[in-house]
């Protein structure tokens, strides 16, 4: 039997609404909106017969599948889930400074220095072990309609992961609030049947 994998990333924070930085040292909660559409994935996504789910170890991560945590569904905390360490970006509103920092690192990333990171935070590379971590997880659990409910920048290396692709093609994917990456896990071959899908976000206030 095929294994699916429906990766999401977090409703929105009041933070991503002010264009503040978070990262894995930041632990918002999800805000008006954030809520609304978490309940709107749920709504229209509540009747596919998941029998895990993994989000992370931030509070924005398992507010977001809190609805299926409720129905009793076998659940984990998977800590390498979390966002990469954005070092002395973290909490700092967007500012020319604070851009230029992640222009820099991500500059580096597509040329292929993923060694590089800003000041006190995370490398790709560093980040990238984490996701392989996570995608080793999620072909070994014996689990066939998995959700995931991650963070934007570690659903970017995972993605690329799934993908066969190197980490420089992160910038290559995206990932609004709530959007849905569906992967189908068969003969031990990833295959993307979905990519960032807001369509169960039609009456959202903010989709991205």
């Amino acid at each position: 039997m095929k294994k699916t994998v429906w990766i999401i990333r977090h409703g929105e924070t009041e933070l991503n609404a002010l264009n503040i930085v978070q990262g894995q040292g930041i632990n918002a909660p999800l805000n008006n909106t954030g809520h609304d559409q978490a309940l709107q994935f749920w709504q229209y996504y509540h009747e596919i017969p998941f029998d895990f789910v993994l989000y992370s170890n931030l509070l924005r991560s398992q507010q977001t599948v809190n609805s299926f945590l409720t129905k009793g569904i076998q659940a984990a905390q998977l800590d390498d889930l979390k966002e990469i360490n954005w070092g002395v970006n973290e909490g700092q509103a967007s500012s020319p400074i604070v851009m230029q920092r992640f222009q820099d690192v991500q500059n580096a990333w597509q040329n292929g220095d993923f060694d590089a990171r800003i000041e006190g935070g995370e490398s790709a590379n560093e980040m990238a072990q984490r996701a392989k971590n996570c995608i080793h997880y999620l072909k070994e659990i014996k689990r066939n309609q998995i959700l995931v409910c991650s963070h934007g920048r570690t659903i970017r290396a995972l993605v690329c992961l799934m993908h066969y692709e190197s980490l420089e093609k992160m910038e290559e994917y995206h990932h609004a609030n709530l959007g849905l990456y569906k992967f189908e896990l068969d003969q031990n071959k990833w295959r993307c049947i979905l990519q960032n899908d807001t369509k169960h976000l039609m009456n959202s206030l903010q989709m991205n």
